[in-house]
């Protein structure tokens, strides 16, 4: 029979969660991890061109980047420092989960939550982590994704293209992850 044994790492993660409820979405995120909503425009006027039929879907970042930089007048407040743009001139995020040794100096896993209702013009959410995000833009990512889906390709298909790209064509060297949520 195996012990478990209480291993105190000092590493954090950021992370972002979505729930959806009903015709309710909510956000919410610590850290540097995003998610994007991909919303289409507003159906123009009756009478306008055909060709706008498919227009492209708008980049709406939904989460809050918690970065030390950006978070400066917090961290000061909680009594911390900010050296070099990093939390205690050691960690450029400023809210993680873990990072234990940095919570007495101002690091928060307290999230950032956006809630809003869900619609017919919202097509689908791209969740990543920073180093997707490093090298994609939130237009271009979600340009790409509504492409692929608009070809036929399964969701599943849409990330393993996103990655792809992201690692071996836009040479990301940190950790990359993306998710894909499509409404119906």
């Amino acid at each position: 029979m195996a012990t478990a044994t209480r291993v105190c790492a000092p590493d954090g993660a950021c992370a972002v969660a979505v729930w959806v409820l009903q015709e309710l979405v909510l956000v919410a995120n610590v850290g540097d991890a995003k998610c994007i909503l991909a919303r289409a425009p507003e159906q123009p006027a009756s009478g306008a061109s055909a060709a706008a039929s498919q227009p492209k879907p708008k980049a709406i970042v939904l989460t809050k980047e918690h970065t030390a930089l950006i978070e400066r007048q917090r961290i000061e407040k909680a009594g911390g420092t900010v050296v070099n743009g990093r939390l205690a001139g050691r960690i450029q995020i400023s809210r993680s989960f873990g990072d234990a040794a940095f919570k007495k100096l101002g690091c928060s896993a307290v999230p950032d939550v956006t809630a809003f209702p869900l619609t017919a013009r919202d097509r689908f959410m791209l969740l990543g982590c920073d180093g997707f995000w490093g090298v994609f833009g939130s237009q271009e990512a979600v340009d790409t994704a509504a492409a692929l889906l608009a070809e036929g390709a399964e969701p599943k298909a849409v990330t393993n293209r996103l990655l792809n790209l992201a690692v071996r064509e836009k040479k990301c060297k940190d950790n990359c992850s993306v998710m894909l949520v499509q409404f119906a």
